[in-house]
């Protein structure tokens, strides 16, 4: 699952940036259709996440009663509640914003000029997609320093 929705929110970050800056209709109709449907299976995806988490039996805690442990927290957890919002911001932007209709039609007559400006959820959306950058780039740089600096295999303790 984490593979996955690692895989699935890089394509959401590419479809978005693309649509957001897209000017042919037919083309900005067509990611959003697939931006959307990425975000479904990502959401869907958090949902089970979230449940194993609170489930299962975590590994020790590599750093105990340090402020780098606490950092791992904040971050791995960060993942999580952002991601949620990222999904149910999208969601009710969709609504908001009345592109739902034109994605589920498939009809570019029907989309909404989104020039205008942005509706207070869409733009939590836009702004939100800022932090989940910084969580990845926290995450890419806490492997990194398990695997060079503490010399941990981190991908074994992952599987």
């Amino acid at each position: 699952m984490h593979w996955a929705s690692a895989i699935l929110i890089i394509g959401m970050a590419v479809t978005g940036i693309i649509m957001e800056s897209e000017t042919n209709l037919s083309f900005k109709l067509r990611y959003y259709q697939i931006h959307f449907l990425m975000g479904l299976v990502v959401f869907i995806l958090t949902i089970f996440r979230v449940v194993a988490f609170l489930k299962d039996k975590r590994p020790s805690e590599l750093y105990p009663n340090k402020s780098r442990q606490k950092l791992i927290h904040l971050v791995h957890q960060g993942f999580y509640w952002v991601i949620l919002w990222m999904c149910i911001s999208g969601f009710i932007s969709i609504y908001i914003e009345n592109v739902w209709q034109p994605a589920i039609y498939n009809s570019v007559a029907m989309m909404p000029n989104l020039s205008e400006g942005l509706s207070a959820i869409m733009l939590s959306h836009h702004i939100v997609a800022k932090l989940v950058f910084l969580l990845f780039i926290l995450h890419i740089i806490g492997v990194f320093s398990h695997i060079f600096q503490k010399k941990e295999n981190v991908l074994k303790r992952i599987l």
